[in-house]
Parts: structure tokens; sequence; C-alpha cells
């Protein structure tokens, strides 16, 4: 078999192939160029539509990862999290005698090794009373967009630089009026603080925030079971004094959840109304967007795919690689890092998520980590084998809106705000790239 060096097929608008199904001719194999009647060419002008799918809310209960903090973001606005949490009674309580004497009550949380944007400027950071118990908004579910009324004056208040990794813990010193209530309830041992029921009536739980007006960073807290803690500082005076300390823990269940609101004012990403908003990349600059964590979701369908098909000659798709490029000087090691991985799930014009695309073997969902150019910055991409899904879709009429929406995972383990922004075809070679290696048959 003689086979032609790889090259571009002519654009889709001069050219268009039929596949597959046709019965192949004999061909005659030899040496001789006359019979060269198989080629292996190459193509990436099938067009790559962008959209952006914004969904209104979606559930964040049982919440292991806990949000804090805000952030501006030059492409999609501010992003503000918050979190709300149970607490619950102390394990054990000591007998404390009556001579023993309060001295402060303080809320200590755990930063996880996550952060987004700008973590060198201090933040504001608030311990909220919850006014209200947290019952669940509808289904059963607490929502990116549910609220839990707070009282009025916050049990703590403490300006501070959270230092992802390095920092241990951080204790933000509370209303010394609660803590001697606190202590006085441990001190006579009552109900209120050694009943799990009567605690979740007297205290509803807790809520951490940040000013209105810190645009900094979003932290990820660790909100495991046990993992925060409200400890009341006392100390016994007889026979010598004894600094002692009795802990109140918080909870980890389907009460605990995380509020990420947005505000994309001047930016075009804008929801309709209820459910799914579909923008299309022509609407916002030629950009395309991904953050699962606030409901945004980067959506590509393939409209021209059918039409590389229209001569009599016999096309095989050999590989068809999906090229995702991050938008050049919209990500960087430190402040806005790339999500990794990401995945693929299938979709349609309905925008319901489908299956999860799988790799090679058919088994296993398929991931991509970025690969960046440490040298010029400029050659980024994502790449996913999608040459099953592509060939389906080319011998399969009325596939024209089917697609992809790239995914992020954003459990209630993992919860993020990492982003993506991704360019549409007017952006050239710094665009996402449908690539296609096929055999053509000349008959």
């Amino acid at each position: 078999m003689v086979l032609t060096p790889v090259r571009k097929l002519l654009p889709v608008a001069a050219m268009t192939l039929v596949v597959l199904s046709c019965t192949r001719n004999d061909i005659q194999f030899g040496n001789n160029s006359e019979n060269n009647y198989t080629n292996i060419v190459f193509t990436d002008t099938v067009s790559v539509s962008l959209s952006t799918v914004l969904f209104d809310s979606f559930a964040t209960n049982n919440a292991s990862s806990l949000l804090l903090g805000r952030y501006k973001d030059p492409y999609l606005g501010i992003i503000a999290a918050r979190n709300f949490f149970r607490m619950t009674i102390p394990s054990s309580i000591p007998t404390i005698p009556s001579s023993a004497q309060y001295d402060s009550l303080t809320f200590i949380f755990r930063p996880g090794d996550y952060y987004y944007a700008d973590t060198t400027r201090e933040q504001n950071l608030y311990v909220n009373e919850l006014a209200k118990a947290i019952v669940h908004t509808y289904n059963n579910s607490l929502y990116n967009t549910s609220n839990i009324p707070v009282k009025a004056t916050p049990l703590g208040i403490k300006t501070t630089r959270i230092r992802p990794v390095l920092d241990d813990s951080v204790e933000i010193r509370l209303n010394d009026a609660k803590g001697i209530e606190l202590f006085s309830k441990l001190r006579d041992l009552s109900t209120d603080v050694t009943n799990a029921d009567n605690f979740l009536d007297y205290f509803k739980g807790i809520s951490l925030s940040t000013g209105d007006n810190d645009t900094t960073a979003i932290y990820g807290l660790t909100g495991t079971t046990g993992s925060m803690v409200m400890r009341v500082y006392y100390h016994t005076t007889i026979p010598y004094p004894v600094k002692e300390h009795i802990d109140f823990t918080s909870l980890s269940n389907e009460y605990s959840f995380n509020q990420v609101l947005t505000n994309r004012g001047g930016t075009g990403i804008v929801a309709g109304g209820n459910g799914a908003t579909e923008i299309s990349a022509s609407q916002t600059a030629n950009q395309s967007f991904l953050q699962p964590g606030t409901g945004v979701f980067l959506k590509m369908v393939f409209p021209s795919l059918r039409s590389v098909i229209t001569t009599d000659k016999i096309i095989k798709l050999v590989k068809a690689e999906l090229l995702i490029r991050p938008a050049y000087l919209s990500f960087d090691r430190n402040k806005y890092k790339l999500p990794s991985p990401l995945s693929l799930a299938l979709t349609d014009a309905s925008n319901i998520t489908g299956a999860a695309v799988r790799d090679s073997t058919g088994t296993s969902v398929q991931y991509a980590s970025p690969v960046t150019d440490e040298l010029y910055g400029e050659n980024n991409y994502y790449r996913f084998n999608v040459t099953a899904y592509i060939n389906q879709w080319m011998t399969t009429s009325g596939s024209e809106g089917n697609g992809f929406f790239v995914m992020h995972d954003v459990s209630e383990s993992a919860m993020n705000v990492n982003r993506l922004i991704v360019n549409n075809a007017f952006h050239g070679s710094q665009s996402t790239k449908l690539r296609l290696y096929m055999i053509v048959i000349n008959k």
C-alpha cells in the first residue's frame, strides 16, 4: 500500500465527504504511483461552537469541604462564598467547681490546601450565630442560593491573612457575653449543653463569612465532623491555678452547606430565568467559561461535522482529538490556576448532562490534565480522545446538536471555584480545535 504524507483537507466549505458505510473497492498494491489508492489525511477545520450554560442553582449540602471568601474575577465578576453548619455538645463535661473562672470563648477552624485568587492580602472574617434553624430549602436539599438568617451582631470578627498549607488553624475571639452564658450552662450541667437536641434548639448553628468589601480570595476549609470547635476557656484556682477548656464541635451532615453567590455585572454572563441559560461565545467577547462551583458550564458542539463528507471516496475515521485551549494570559500558577483534571459529559440541545465520556477502552471515565507551555506561554491545552463519539455523530443524521459539557469535580468533598476561559474560532490558533485523522480510499 502506498501512503501519501499527512496533509490538511480543504476547508469544509470546499469539500465534503461521505462516511464509512460504502462497499470498499478492490485495491491494487505496489510501488507504481498510479496505484496510489489510499491517503491519510488530517483536518482541524471542523467548527467547534462554544457556549456558556448557566444553571441558576445546585445542591451544596452534605458538605465536608467548606468555602470561605470573596474575590473579583477579571472575567466572571465577583464570587462570594460562605458556609453554614450545626454544632453539637461536648463529648464529656468535667465537674466545674464553683470557684472556677471564665477566661474566653473562641472559634477555631482549619484551612485546607485549597485557595483561589490573591492570598497575599488580609480579609475580615466573621463568625455569626444562626437566628433560625437550618432546614432544607426544597427537595430535601440546600443549595448554593439557600440562606439562613443570622443574628444581627456577629459572635466574632478577625482581620487576618489566611496562609493555605502553612496555617494549621485560625482562632477567632468570640463575644464574652455568649462565652459567660455557655460557661454558666456547662458549670450547671444545663440540658441546653448536655442534650444534643436541646442544644440545637438553644444554639442553632454557625455561619462563617467575609466582609462585603473584601475582594481577595476564596479558601477551602476542612468541614468534616469535629474539624471545627467553639472553645470555652476557663481556669480553676484551688489548690493552684490550672487552665482548662471545653469544646463544642462541628457537625458534617445534610445540613452543612455552602452558599456561593455571584455578581456578574458587566460580564454579559447573566442567567435568563429558572433552569438553564445558554449564552453563545459570540455574545461574550468570543469566549466561553467553565466554573462549576458557581453553576457555569462550558458546552461544545460541532454543527458542521456531518458536512465533512460529500465525495464518492470512502472515508474511515481513524482518530478524533479534542484540544481545549485555555485563553492566553487567562490563568497563572498562583492566583488563577487551571482546573485539573477535566472530564467530558455528553449533552445535546436540551442541556441535560448525560453520560461521562469514556477512554479508548470504554470502561473508565477519561480525564485530562493541562499541558502548559513553560517557554512561550501560548501552546496550552487539554487533550481528549473522542473518536468513538465523533464517528457516531458523523454517521448519524440529526446529531448536529450533540456535543460535550466540560466538567470539573465540585463534589461535597472537593468544593471549589476553579475556572477556565476558552476562545472560539475568532481567535484563530488560540482556539479550541477538533482534529480528525482519516483514511481516504479512492475508488
